[in-house]
């Protein structure tokens, strides 16, 4: 079985779903389109699969021999952002049907590249010691749908041994893919809160009680936690995104809205953050005579750390597949991942696929309406899933990880997460 080769001899079909699914972007909970594609190209694959309402896709694969299970995990979902027609150089070859909404986190290559995987793994069934489970995850970019498939998951009483991710990378060339133990994802905190205070004349302050007062204290004090309050060789950032007051430089508003995110790898400090966050609001709304409320509190989100162990398993049979010249190391993104529950409850490895392509422009990052991809890269993610999975099954490594059997319930309690919204008949 040559895993490359059976990969870029998909290139067409991989593009040609990318290319769709790019044109047609739904967002988080309302991938309804998306997940017809894909339940309809695993029925003409004769792939048995579960539909999990408001969850995603789940699709099995049984090998002709018995054996330990790994799952394959793709998000599909996209972004409420307008996308550019160019990137960093020139036009892109896909762009965007849909005002306001676009792939532009790799989500729809992330997709192509898992069914892609699944047609080699479908016609390679002989070569399947155990299963391979197939999962096509809801709303990652923040509704939290994960939720529903873990549900079903457990209640079902699923056996998953190992679990593999892949997110596409722009720091990495096209043919490039990084599998690598350690930390991949960074946790989070994210908030909103509003204060009130009284609104009144611009001409006569000492009648109103301004909260974008309160508000510049309350941002000094967020961001000295850093400083003042954590460890110095823990990992932290803060930022805040977004501040809303006002329609009127003469008129003194009576709220104001604010909100942004901290990341870190250790929990230690995005727990610190957000007890401090909290006392900091509380005691300044005080002080300048307004009200606090927190609208939205979020985390601590889980980092994304990789098992070593199946890290190594995963590089080494990814190495053998594509060329060890092509396996490289990356740096830990700061960004958060809903793929860290998984990371919880399994053994699991977030990969990186190359999409960088400087000639042709597509150096731009995700989560940023510029964003472009070269398609020539996926073929290679394909490949990464497939070998991944394979080397997995057929290895007898040891793979430790730290035993959790709560409820998701449970953890989505623990991460303030609340139940997401159903919008699936």
């Amino acid at each position: 079985m040559d895993i490359l080769k059976e990969s870029l001899a998909l290139s067409d079909y991989t593009t040609s779903i990318r290319r769709h699914l790019h044109e047609n972007p739904e967002l988080s909970g309302l991938e309804f389109n998306t997940i017809k594609l894909i339940c309809g190209e695993l029925e003409k694959m004769g792939i048995e699969y579960v539909n999990v309402p408001d969850g995603g896709v789940l699709a099995t694969i049984d090998g002709d021999r018995s054996g330990k299970t790994v799952l394959l995990r793709a998000d599909c979902d996209a972004l409420p952002i307008q996308e550019l027609p160019d990137n960093a150089k020139k036009a892109k070859r896909v762009v965007s049907r849909c005002d306001g909404v676009a792939h532009m986190c790799g989500h729809d290559g992330h997709t192509a590249m898992l069914l892609s995987a699944a047609k080699v793994l479908n016609a390679n069934r002989d070569r399947i010691k155990g299963r391979v489970y197939l999962m096509f995850e809801r709303g990652e970019e923040g509704s939290g749908n994960l939720y529903y498939l873990m549900q079903y998951i457990q209640q079902n009483k699923l056996r998953i041994d190992a679990t593999f991710a892949e997110h596409t990378d722009v720091l990495l060339n096209a043919g490039e893919i990084s599998c690598q133990p350690g930390p991949m994802h960074a946790g989070a905190v994210g908030y909103q809160v509003t204060l009130t205070g009284k609104g009144g004349h611009g001409s006569r302050p000492d009648r109103s009680n301004n909260p974008i007062d309160c508000f510049v204290s309350i941002y000094e004090c967020i961001k000295s936690i850093r400083m003042n309050y954590v460890d110095p060789f823990m990992v932290m950032t803060n930022s805040m995104g977004m501040v809303n007051a006002g329609a009127a430089g003469n008129v003194i508003p009576q709220t104001l809205t604010f909100g942004g995110t901290c990341r870190f790898y250790d929990a230690a400090a995005g727990n610190m953050f957000k007890t401090k966050l909290t006392e900091i609001c509380k005691a300044q709304a005080e002080l300048f005579d307004c009200q606090v409320s927190f609208d939205r509190v979020v985390g601590p989100i889980l980092p994304v750390v990789n098992n070593a162990e199946l890290a190594a398993v995963g590089a080494e049979a990814i190495g053998r597949a594509i060329g060890r010249e092509r396996l490289k190391v990356e740096d830990p993104s700061m960004g958060s991942e809903s793929y860290s529950i998984l990371c919880k409850y399994y053994p699991s490895v977030m990969m990186r696929v190359g999409i960088r392509n400087e000639e042709e422009g597509m150096t731009i990052g995700g989560h940023n309406p510029g964003f472009d991809m070269d398609e020539s890269g996926l073929p290679y993610g394909t490949a990464a899933y497939v070998a991944a999975a394979l080397g997995y099954l057929d290895s007898d490594a040891v793979i430790p990880h730290e035993e959790y059997n709560e409820p998701i319930e449970v953890l989505n309690k623990f991460t303030c997460q609340g139940v997401p919204q159903r919008h699936d008949k």
